[in-house]
């Protein structure tokens, strides 16, 4: 008969558990619940109605734009990649208002195409609009 110790089978227990916990704290670091509190795409639209902001994109993409009266962004951005000394690209979009999401019509920025994004307020004045892992902060100035 064979004689199994405890600390044969601990070790794998142990990674069991520290495996488990890195799963659950993954999954609640995705979580809507940890995230910002979720707002209504009209009343961000309101806010950046006719007033400049800053934009800040997970990827690096940093820059500036303003919202007009007709709901049309303008946005002059720079990539994390973009040569030193190159001059900021430029963008417009059709802005657009689904429910909790501000939808925006984009020729060239972020890949370019129609896409529609739930916004959360991060800190006060502080908007995240995100589709999965990939967001944009804008900031009213």
């Amino acid at each position: 008969m064979a004689f199994i110790g405890k600390k044969v089978i601990m070790p794998k227990r142990k990674s069991f558990v520290l495996a488990s916990l890195s799963i659950a704290l993954a999954i609640a670091a995705t979580s809507p619940v940890l995230a910002g509190r979720q707002v209504h795409g009209g009343d961000v639209a309101r806010i950046l109605n006719g007033k400049q902001f800053h934009i800040e994109c997970v990827d690096g993409t940093v820059g500036r734009g303003q919202v007009n009266q007709h709901g049309m962004a303008t946005v002059s951005y720079r990539r994390p990649s973009a040569p030193r000394g190159k001059p900021d690209e430029y963008d417009n979009a059709v802005v657009r208002v689904k429910g909790v999401e501000i939808c925006l019509a984009w020729r060239q920025f972020g890949g370019g195409g129609d896409g529609c994004y739930p916004v959360s307020e991060e800190t006060t004045g502080r908007f995240r609009l995100s589709t999965g892992p990939l967001w944009c902060d804008i900031s009213p100035k």
